[in-house]
Parts: structure tokens; C-alpha cells; sequence
């Protein structure tokens, strides 16, 4: 079976690139992150669990649905054939809001003592020695506030460094205030004592160089080495496959392992939830975020976003993008969803082409939950985190003066 699943997958890719021959093209990356994902799995050196068939006609067809939906959108509202870069005489278009986007930047740098004074204050309730666990720790204690209304800086300094890497920084001052803002989020994502904000970084970054053709070979070894270096870090720091105790050689290995583990484990976790043929839960997983926010205003509980643990035989507690809508609708549900983020990315790549700035950012966001489809679910369980980006860059690239008004395509 696993050979099957892998051809299948590899055609999938090459059908996909051969649509428009563009590897920035949705589907294809959707494809290779799949056909990467499921080889590490099939060929590990870890002993894990089997999947079923029927765990991978679900992958197949969430993938397959994803392409269709894609298509239609790429016949519909623009092929992109060329594999040039239109797009780029826009880069010298003005700021769309040029002070703005400095009083964003002087709110992000001016917050961050504040979250830094509140990480000490937290860490130093904890019994734990090491900062970053203690932190950790607090973050995440089931009747912690966490930063409180602060939470909301590492936001705007993300939502910041976005805009700057978009825009066009001709000016030496313009470039400098793009690396004190990159330097400000890398700072909040630390400070969250947990790697998704530093991966949420890299991958926008990585999807405006990529529509913006400044994506080269150079880019993605760098891309590489922070990743890795960001994992191997908080993973020591947090003893989370670990310990500043331990020597560089065990430290290395230790890691190595925790990122196969990280990479293998939620697909045979899946298969579990697929074996088990548990009865459906129609919307409680696909759109926490917004119950909580109802919720909340109704003065209830949160509803947990964290799943409990599995062991295929490590335990893991998480169980790739697909998990949410299966759980939630079943095999219908996965296909009508992926169809429709098929489609809706798409729509973004085809605008991208012409070099709308709106539609760069939209791109580049959906990256980020599209490079971890096969570990966990970064679409659904953070919906009214995208639904805050996505509203806040539509305000701005769309409104005043300054707005940059999209090119037909």
C-alpha cells in the first residue's frame, strides 16, 4: 500500500505542475508537502504505528478535492500561465499607509518591555528553575490569563513585519525600521515560549518572497537553519526532546528525534480517530474559535483546543489539518472544506500574478497553515487569528488614498 499511496501522490504533483507549471501554484505545494510528509513515513527509521486504507484514501482525497477546487478557480479567475513575475514593477508603488504603518511599528517595539516584564513576573510564580519552562508552564496552566490584554502586541508586531515585507523598502530608513520590526516579532514569538509564531514568521515571509520572486536558493537555506535552530533551541530550552543539561552530541540526537517524532507521529494519530468511528460533532472542532468567542460573551467556559493523547506507540497529542473536519462532518466535510480552501487560495495566487498587495498577504498567510497540514491543525482551531489578519490587511491595503488598487488580470 504505501508504494501505491506514494506513486499516487507523486502523479498528483507532476498532474498539478503541469496546470501552470508554477511551483508557487497551490496544489503543487499542497502535493510535495504531502508526498514529503508520507515518505518520511513510510521509510522511518522510528518504530510507529500502521496506517489503514482507509486513513489514506481521507489524506488522498482531502488533497484530490484541494486540487479540484483549485482548478476551478485558476480557470476561473486567471490561469497565470507565465511563470515570469508581473507583479514586480508594483513593488515600487507607494506605502499604502506609510505613517500608519510607523505608528504600528513604534506601538510593537514600545509594547515589547511590557510583554518582557510580564514573562518575568510569570516565571517567577513557577517552582521551575529554567525561565522558558517556567514560562511555559504559567502560559499554560489551566487557570492562567497568560499576557492578558498584552497578547494582542505579538499581533500587531506580526501583522507589522507582513506589511513591511510587502511593501517596498527603497529607502535605508525604510529597511531598518523592516529589521526592527522582524526583530521585535522574533522577540514576542519567543516570549510565547512555543515554536508555532516563529514558524508562523518564516512561512509569510517565505510566501511574499516566493509571489514577489525574490525567493531564492540562498532564502531557503537561511529559512532552513532558523527553523532547525529555532526547534533545537526551545526544544533545550524547554526540555522538550532537550535538556540544557545534557552534552551537544546528546542534545543533537535528542532533537533529531523529537522533530521525526513531530514529523511521523500525527499521521498514525489520525488513523486512530479514523478507527475508532466515533459519532460526529458537527462544528465543535472546525469552529472552536468562534464558539469560544461566543462563549465567552455568554460568560461559559473555553472549549480545549488540546486533544488527548495517543501513543502510535510515543504518545502525541496531535493529528494533522485533516483531523478537525473529519471529526466534525466526516469524509463529505473534508472534501467540501479542502475543496473550498483549494479555491480561496487559488483565488489569492491568481491576484497575486498581478501583483495585488492584499492578496500577497492572503497568500503568504495560508501558507502557514498549509506547510503544517500533515502535523496539526493551524486553519481551523486559530480561525479568528486569520479572520483578524485578514481583516486588518484588508483595511489597510484597501482603504485611503495610499490603497494600491489591484491590477486585472
Amino acid at each position: 500500500m504505501s508504494v501505491l499511496v506514494l506513486v499516487t501522490l507523486a502523479a498528483l504533483a507532476v498532474l498539478n505542475y503541469r496546470v501552470c507549471r508554477d511551483f508557487r501554484y497551490p496544489p503543487v505545494l499542497m502535493s510535495l508537502i504531502w508526498l514529503i510528509a508520507m515518505t518520511v513515513y513510510y521509510l522511518s527509521p522510528l518504530e510507529i504505528d500502521s496506517i489503514g486504507l482507509l486513513t489514506a484514501l481521507i489524506f488522498l482525497s482531502a488533497l484530490i478535492a484541494f486540487s479540484g477546487g483549485a482548478y476551478f478557480a485558476l480557470d476561473l479567475f486567471g490561469r497565470g500561465d507565465r511563470p515570469g513575475f508581473p507583479h514586480l514593477a508594483s513593488l515600487a508603488s507607494p506605502s499604502a499607509h506609510p505613517q500608519l504603518k510607523i505608528i504600528f511599528l513604534v506601538l510593537s517595539v514600545a509594547l515589547l518591555p511590557l510583554i518582557v516584564q510580564k514573562a518575568l513576573q510569570l516565571a517567577a510564580q513557577s517552582s521551575s528553575d529554567v525561565f522558558f519552562s517556567a514560562l511555559r508552564g504559567e502560559l499554560l496552566a489551566g487557570d492562567s490569563k497568560g499576557y492578558g490584554r498584552l497578547s494582542y502586541a505579538p499581533l500587531l508586531s506580526y501583522f507589522t513585519t507582513f506589511v513591511y515585507a510587502i511593501e517596498s523598502r527603497s529607502s535605508r530608513g525604510e529597511r531598518l525600521q523592516y529589521c526592527l520590526s522582524l526583530a521585535a516579532s522574533f522577540a514576542y514569538a519567543v516570549l510565547s515560549t512555543g515554536r508555532t509564531y516563529l514558524f508562523l514568521i518564516l512561512a509569510v515571509l517565505a510566501g511574499v518572497f516566493l509571489m514577489q520572486g525574490r525567493f531564492r536558493f540562498r532564502t531557503f537555506i537561511v529559512s532552513a537553519l532558523v527553523f532547525l535552530l529555532s526547534f533545537a533551541f526551545l526544544g533545550i530550552a524547554m526540555s522538550k526532546g532537550g535538556s540544557p543539561d545534557a552534552s551537544w552530541t546528546d542534545n543533537v540526537s535528542s532533537i533529531g528525534e523529537s522533530l521525526l517524532i513531530y514529523a511521523e507521529g500525527p499521521i498514525p494519530a489520525f488513523d486512530k480517530v479514523v478507527r475508532k468511528d466515533a459519532p460526529l460533532e458537527y462544528g465543535e472542532n472546525t469552529f472552536i474559535g468562534p464558539l469560544n468567542l461566543l462563549r465567552r460573551l455568554a460568560g461559559k467556559s473555553y472549549l480545549s483546543a488540546i486533544q488527548e493523547e495517543v501513543n502510535v506507540p510515543f504518545p502525541i497529542n496531535v493529528y494533522t489539518g485533516v483531523h478537525p473536519v473529519y471529526k466534525d462532518f466526516g469524509i463529505v466535510g473534508v472534501i467540501l472544506a479542502f475543496a473550498i480552501i483549494g479555491a480561496a487560495w487559488t483565488y489569492s495566487y491568481s491576484k497575486s500574478l498581478a501583483g495585488d498587495r492584499l492578496h500577497i498577504f492572503y497568500y503568504a498567510l495560508a501558507l502557514f497553515p498549509l506547510l503544517f497540514m500533515t502535523f496539526s491543525d493551524q486553519c481551523f482551531a486559530p480561525m479568528m487569528t486569520w479572520i483578524m489578519f485578514g481583516s486588518a490587511a484588508y483595511f489597510y491595503f484597501r482603504t485611503g488614498k495610499g490603497c494600491q488598487q489591484p491590477l486585472s488580470i
